[in-house]
């Protein structure tokens, strides 16, 4: 892992993994660990460093891609960072792309903000793997719009499966920046499975 990689790491664990409480996840499912992966997202040292993480990512694809974009609001700020930061070092340009969870109801409309043109190859990213549903649903909107997925990226998978599932359903590169292994705190005895918690009373 580059230094940059573990100064990123330290800081995700520092200030997004919380394992104090019972968590249920988009999926349904408790968990023992959750990744508020907004923290890091609204904190500029470590966007920064999310941004540079994702184009490392990204040059690493068989197919460059055009754009970058992903599903409201998991992929928002990670979009707008990771395009400004490839202006800022010369790359070559890469376009941002938000799809949105309905219709905006005003104005263009639009299910895509900043639709592109048929056949951008884009790489899709999310903040994290579960099931890889979220994930699912910006790459359905894209191909229905015309847009090739070379890649997809997450900055954490949970190892609970999504990552295995979207590659086989995308034949695409799918990576996370960190996996679930790369927490101590959570990497030994703890896993995704349902599992059933007994009401907390809390007095007045």
């Amino acid at each position: 892992m580059s230094p940059n990689r573990e100064k990123l790491r330290k800081l995700v664990d520092d200030r997004c993994l919380d394992t104090d409480i019972p968590y249920t996840l988009s999926t349904g499912t408790q968990s023992e660990f959750y990744f508020d992966c907004k923290k890091a997202m609204l904190d500029g040292e470590c966007l920064s460093l999310i941004a540079e993480e994702f184009l490392v990512e990204a040059l690493k694809l068989p197919v460059p891609p055009k754009a970058i974009g992903g599903l409201t609001m998991g992929a928002d700020f990670i979009v707008a960072a990771v395009i400004q930061r490839a202006f800022q070092t010369g790359m070559p340009t890469v376009s941002g792309s938000i799809v949105r969870k309905e219709p905006k109801k005003h104005g263009t409309r639009n299910k895509i903000e900043n639709e592109l043109p048929a056949g951008t190859c884009i790489m899709v990213i999310d903040d994290v793997i579960t099931s890889g549903a979220s994930t699912e649903t910006a790459c359905e909107e894209y191909i229905a719009e015309g847009y090739e997925v070379v890649g997809i990226v997450a900055l954490v998978d949970r190892e609970a499966g999504g990552r295995e599932r979207l590659s086989k359903k995308y034949r695409c590169p799918v990576q996370a920046i960190f996996t679930k292994s790369d927490f101590p705190r959570i990497s030994q005895g703890m896993n995704d499975a349902p599992r059933t918690y007994e009401p907390v009373a809390f007095s007045a």
